[in-house]
């Protein structure tokens, strides 16, 4: 993994962030049928399961103090992540199940 003050420009920044990008958009995509797929196992209403969450961006800060990733950035994003999934799984336990209630 490359530092930051390993790079000689700003195109090869850039170049290195869409190469990245290339290699997380599959995985995010993963991610996202992992997340479809546990609508079929739980209720409307455990779907935002903020005990799970909050283990998550535990293991998440874990593993950023472990690559040397900044915490707050690493926390920060998959919260994003993870509340545009919940409505994901909502949506998905809408079209699996009906409407709630």
């Amino acid at each position: 993994m490359k530092r930051a003050e390993d790079y000689a420009s700003l195109a090869e920044v850039r170049a290195e962030i869409d190469r990245l990008d290339r290699l997380l958009v599959p995985l995010v995509a993963a991610r996202g049928q992992a997340v479809l797929a546990a609508a079929r196992f739980k209720s409307f209403a455990e779907v935002p399961a903020p005990d799970r969450v909050e283990q998550v961006v535990g293991n998440v800060r874990r593993l950023a103090r472990e690559h040397g990733a900044d915490e707050r950035v690493v926390e920060a994003t998959w919260r994003a992540m993870i509340a545009a999934f919940i409505e994901a799984e909502k949506a998905e336990h809408i079209r699996l199940h009906g409407p709630p209630g």
